[in-house]
């Protein structure tokens, strides 16, 4: 018998906090040339390639796209950052401004930069760039902001524009219509369409994700019903993710008893803990705890490591075991 939850309800909760990074990434890195023509407002360029967007300086900032494109006869980069709230900590026309200048620095190409804001009530007061109005030292950067709240949702449907259909939930809503029945409705239309099965599960499970933002887990849990997590390489690199957290938390907080402990004893107990962790989130929770006995029996912590990666990588349970039994006497 395998193992498997047929009807998993994963929560918020237990996803990895740069959820809305693995999927914003993920509808761009899929369809780049859809949400390039969102953002330029333009069909006529070709896509060249995804470039490099980590920038050493003092600190290492990574963009979250940074692409080389071709409008008209020039090669131009452009960068899309994708904010799920206002700046805080740096407000956002500084912190751009400083990236784009180490972007131009590096690459020396010219740059069509775009901050694209998730939450409806977020990016209001971004004023989209910087002037110096100083006589012989005037410097001006401008952005490009974009607040998804603005953009009609009932387009991306009718243009067929799969690669915006993961953000549509947040999008301004037909006349009339509540935010959250816009957003069943934008799970139960992206469900009608004729694609591969890997991208229609994909676009469900970000749309799940990305509907977190404004409407409560209860009321969107039907949006990955019916095996879609199983067949969304989405969701299993969210639940990959959940895990390696889980495992480095549990493994510093391992140490640490180790250390107190002047053994490593610590250092296991945080292993075994986050890989059953993992078993269960994946797997059915009893039969997990009838192989804890088996994994609090290995004393070598680097086999314990090898065993919770290849707990994030078995399809089944039953795989999961055969392989903590074949290394089962290398305690």
């Amino acid at each position: 018998m395998v193992y498997i939850r047929e009807q998993p309800d994963p929560d918020f909760a237990s996803l990895p906090h740069d959820r809305y990074d693995i999927v914003t990434k993920d509808a761009l890195q899929k369809f780049p040339e859809d949400i390039l023509k969102a953002v330029l407002e333009r069909a006529d360029f070709r896509f060249i390639e995804f470039v490099e967007g980590e920038l050493t300086t003092v600190e290492i900032r990574r963009t979250d796209n940074l692409i080389k494109v071709q409008l008209d006869d020039k090669i131009v980069l452009v960068h899309i950052e994708f904010q799920v709230g206002d700046s805080t900590n740096v407000e956002m026309v500084r912190r751009n401004v400083g990236y784009l200048g180490r972007c131009y620095e590096t690459y020396g190409l010219p740059i069509l930069s775009h901050v694209i804001y998730l939450r409806p009530n977020t990016g209001r007061n971004d004023l989209g760039g910087y002037i110096q109005n100083i006589p012989d030292y005037r410097f001006i950067v401008e952005y490009k902001v974009i607040r998804l709240i603005q953009l009609d949702g009932q387009s991306v449907f009718e243009t067929k524009n799969i690669g915006l259909m993961p953000f549509a939930p947040l999008m301004q809503p037909p006349a009339g219509m509540e935010d959250l029945q816009w957003a069943i409705q934008c799970n139960e239309r992206t469900k009608t369409l004729s694609l591969p099965t890997d991208i229609r599960s994909n676009l469900l499970v970000s749309q799940w994700v990305i509907s977190g933002l404004l409407h409560p887990h209860q009321a969107i849990a039907d949006f990955i019903k019916g095996g879609i997590v199983q067949e969304s390489s989405v969701y299993q690199h969210l639940v990959e993710t959940t895990g390696e957290e889980r495992y480095q938390r549990g493994i510093q907080q391992g140490i640490q008893q180790g250390i107190q402990q002047g053994t490593e004893q610590g250092a296991r107990q945080g292993t075994i803990r986050s890989l059953c962790d993992v078993l269960e989130f994946r797997f059915d929770g009893h039969a997990v705890q009838a192989l804890r006995p088996a994994l609090e029996n290995i004393q070598n912590l680097q086999l314990l490591q090898e065993l919770f990666h290849e707990a994030l990588r078995a399809e089944t349970f039953e795989a999961f075991a055969s392989t903590l039994g074949m290394n089962g006497n290398e305690q």
